[in-house]
């Protein structure tokens, strides 16, 4: 038979955090501090934020107002455009024509 080595030796005490005597309670303190203020800085910019987009909402809701109408005019207005648009091409076609020689009396 052949000889078992010894199982190893694991220490388990330091496996899990915990608080030790060697951790200053300066630091403990400093940390809390920053989280807070952290946590703090967050929510003070999550709140001013909502803020600004209410007042952008509303500011858009009074710059735009929504009709019934605002379709049909809208639709009036490219009729007409598109009006324009063909008495435009038809002088252009007019003017690129070549000029009729005047007739012989």
């Amino acid at each position: 038979m052949t000889k078992r080595a010894p199982a190893p030796v694991i220490d388990k005490s330091d496996a899990s955090w915990h608080f030790d005597r060697k951790v200053p309670i300066a630091l403990i303190v400093t940390l809390v501090i920053m989280f807070s203020g952290q946590t703090f800085t967050a929510i003070w910019w999550g709140a001013k934020t909502d803020s600004r987009i209410e007042s952008l909402e509303k500011q858009s809701t009074v710059a735009v107002p929504i009709s019934s109408e605002q379709g049909t005019r809208l639709t009036r207005v490219e009729v007409k455009v598109d009006n324009l648009i063909d008495g435009l091409s038809e002088i252009k076609s007019i003017l690129r024509r070549e000029p009729v020689p005047p007739k012989a009396r």
